[in-house]
Parts: C-alpha cells; structure tokens; sequence
C-alpha cells in the first residue's frame, strides 16, 4: 500500500509550492523577478536540500501506518486548525516512524 501524501502538501505551502506560485505570477506579467543562488532572501543549499527531504524505507512506511491507527488526529485539528492540524499531524508520526527505525539500528 503506497501512501498519499498530496493532500498534506497541498494545505502546507512548502519551498517548492512557493516558487511555484512566484514563477506562475511571473508568466501572468507580474514585475517580481526569481533570485539568483546567493542573492539576499534566495533559498540556501541547505534549505533546498532539506526540502527534497528523503524517501521513507520499508520499515518507517511500516512504523508510520502503524502510528497512523494509534494516534489520534482529532487532538492537532482541535489545536491547530483543519489544514495546519493534518499537516502536524503528518510531519508528526513521519517523524517518530524514522526516529523509531533509526533507534532500532
């Protein structure tokens, strides 16, 4: 079972979904221009790397279905709000899947 996250990417805007808007308002004739690397306010190295992100492994996919069942998403939507409450939510259990596999090693 292939997991979906398109949802959750859409609600959060993200690095990408950022310079994807900007270049679209670009196209529509806005005067904005796209910033060169290194240019003030531009997205470092570091920045575009952690965005990429990385592939969940078998084994986190596994954990992070597991944690899915178990808890809750009614708490972070009570907290924070139907779009940013899910995509807590996600990055959340993401996160204590790939520290759990990775404590297991």
């Amino acid at each position: 079972m292939e997991l979906d996250f398109t949802e959750q990417i859409k609600s959060n805007s993200s690095l990408w979904e950022n310079i994807r808007k900007k270049k679209e308002r670009i196209k529509r004739g806005s005067p904005e221009k796209m910033r060169k690397p290194g240019d003030k306010g531009a997205p470092t190295k570091d920045q575009i790397e952690r965005a990429k992100g990385e592939a969940m492994s078998p084994a986190e996919k596994e954990k992070f279905m597991e944690y899915e069942k178990t808890v809750s998403m009614k708490d972070f939507v009570k907290k924070y709000g139907e779009k940013k409450g899910k995509a807590i939510y996600y990055a959340t259990i993401t996160k204590m899947a790939k520290e759990s596999v990775k404590d297991k090693k």
